[in-house]
């Protein structure tokens, strides 16, 4: 979940709020205010429609209605961001400060008078996008922003020499698709228990595991760029996507970043039991397939999978962090849409009863026509489904 200043925060979660959205180019140029009219927004961390899934590596868009015929978009890059007008606000030098000259050389005399409608001068960063589709009619612009996670269906080709450790390879995609890797193989990862407790040592000692860099001997014929990311984010027990700095990054579902503000959702739609992860069932070959926990659909969910590089070793350790997580599946409307929350969050939603639901956000969409509402939801076999 993105963080903001403590006003802005507090504007979010309030009715009295108007959203405006921000589109730079990377060379300065900027597009803002009354010029953009509308946008809708797709993330996700699963890529099938019906479950959770481990190793997802999924593209985030939006389309966005731009007043304008002449910029030609196609190709280019652009950051892209929301901020809250404040209608009452002023351009004053200290609101200047915010903004680098290059930036300032590039807008009208309009927009530099509106540079103090920026609630707080913060603006939340939504990600870096390319335009892949662009639509004029009349005095309007249809543009489609997609990360760069979109043109990863082209065949791998590696750059790096084989055998290559896991991360080069990784590395190695990020630079062909024009993104930095932003995940840190030195950071340790704190084991747990199938249960979620924490697992310890002698001496009482917190267990950790470096992330598990293992070692890549060749390719699969004609394996996507997408396909390889897959595999990788999957070993580490993990789905992957570009964050709001145009970073590739992997993550999986924590703990819960917010409880819902009932009086800003329609009432959701729940799963009636939770679904939990009881076992995991991972394919390496036409020959070898490896399983852990129960897997007979008994207890639980299991999840399915494939990877050519897993081994037993790396099987345990994902599923020591993720075995045993449970979820609602849901689908709610949130009226007020908050832009802080990023895909593979964890939300919570209390009942007029007191029951709490945890709510992993394996898709959000947002809508933006000057206001912002989202469409959130939880993927997850119904109660039907599970019998």
């Amino acid at each position: 979940m993105y963080q903001t200043s403590e006003l802005v925060a507090q504007r979010i979660e309030s009715y009295c709020r108007i959203w405006r959205l921000w589109v730079e180019g990377v060379e300065g140029e900027v597009i803002m205010g009354d010029r953009i009219t509308s946008g809708t927004s797709t993330s996700q961390s699963t890529s099938i429609s019906d479950d959770i899934e481990l190793g997802a590596i999924c593209s985030q868009s939006w389309n966005i209605n731009i007043n304008d015929v002449d910029t030609k978009f196609l190709g280019k890059e652009y950051d892209l961001s929301l901020y809250l007008a404040d209608l009452t606000g002023v351009t004053t030098y200290s609101t200047l400060e915010a903004y680098t000259y290059a930036e300032l050389s590039k807008l009208t005399v309009e927009q530099v008078s509106k540079l103090g409608e920026v609630l707080d001068g913060e603006r939340i960063p939504l990600g870096r996008f390319t335009c892949v589709k662009s639509k004029k009619s009349g005095g309007n612009t249809e543009v489609t922003f997609a990360d760069r996670l979109y043109f990863s269906d082209k065949t791998y080709v590696p750059k790096v020499k084989l055998p290559a450790w896991s991360k080069a390879v990784e590395d190695d995609i990020c630079k062909q698709l024009g993104l930095q890797n932003g995940n840190d193989y030195t950071i340790p990862a704190k084991l747990r228990v199938k249960g979620g407790a924490r697992l310890y040592g002698k001496g009482h000692i917190r267990l950790k595991t470096a992330n598990f860099d293992f070692k890549i001997s060749s390719i699969p014929k004609d394996t996507t760029m997408r396909q390889m990311l897959s595999y990788i984010a999957s070993a580490q027990g993990e789905f992957g996507f570009v964050d709001r700095y145009g970073r590739y990054v992997r993550k999986w579902y924590g703990s819960s970043v917010k409880i819902l503000d009932n009086n800003t959702i329609d009432l959701p739609t729940l799963g009636e039991r939770p679904n939990v992860l009881a076992g995991i069932v991972c394919k390496v070959s036409d020959s070898e397939t490896l399983r852990l926990g129960n897997t007979t659909g008994s207890a639980g969910r299991v999840l399915e999978f494939e990877n050519p590089y897993m081994t037993m070793s790396l099987l345990r350790s994902l599923w020591h962090r993720i075995g045993g997580f449970s979820w609602y599946t849901t689908e709610l409307f949130h009226r007020l849409g908050d832009p802080r929350f990023d895909v593979g969050d964890v939300i919570t939603y209390v009942s007029e009863s007191g029951e709490s639901y945890d709510i992993p956000i394996t898709n959000i969409g947002f809508n933006f026509d000057g206001g912002l509402s989202a469409d959130i939801s939880a993927v997850g076999l119904s109660v039907e489904e599970q019998l």
